[in-house]
């Protein structure tokens, strides 16, 4: 498959998490009050059904300055933008990159649908385990961690230049 005929595809993840996201936001609003819980897997897992008016591991939601949210806004469409700017500038074959960024498009889009609707983020998943307990996160931060997972990984195994070619290349 060509470069160009995989960017459909490729574009369509970022939709996918994006729908996903807000079909699983949509559900816990219906099913759950503020702040209600369920067990799913008792001692590990509940839904829990919160509000983050900050960002990634409630960094900035007790801040009271009327700055923030708006910034936080700008800030995170911003970020679409440069995503999507930087996936085209990639080849489409580039799989762990392609995948990684839409992957992180999608997140970023689902949880930038809550900030300009509501003000904040709808977030419900609770992992823990005893006292300990993770931040409460979504489907779109659950996309987001991947993605970065993948980018990650694509800079960590990405092969560089071999010394001798790029020298061969200057010298005459």
């Amino acid at each position: 498959m060509t470069s160009l005929a995989q960017r459909p595809i490729l574009l369509g993840i970022p939709i996918i998490v994006f729908l996903l996201d807000r079909w699983t936001k949509v559900q816990v609003e219906n099913s759950l009050l503020l702040y209600e819980s369920r067990k799913v897997i008792p001692g590990v897992l509940d839904l829990t059904h919160t509000r983050n008016t900050g960002v990634a591991f409630g960094f900035f939601a007790n801040s009271n300055s009327a700055w923030v949210p708006p910034l936080l806004t700008v800030i995170s469409a911003f970020a679409l933008l440069l995503i999507l700017l930087y996936s085209f500038k990639h080849p489409a074959t580039e799989w762990r990159l392609q995948l990684g960024l839409m992957l992180v498009l999608g997140g970023a889009a689902g949880n930038l649908h809550d900030r300009i609707t509501y003000g904040y983020v709808i977030d419900f998943i609770d992992v823990y385990f005893q006292n300990f307990h993770w931040w409460t996160f979504n489907v779109a931060d659950s996309a987001i961690s991947v993605g970065i997972a993948l980018l990650l990984w694509e800079v960590a195994t990405e092969r560089p230049e071999s010394s001798n070619q790029r020298g061969a290349s200057l010298n005459p």
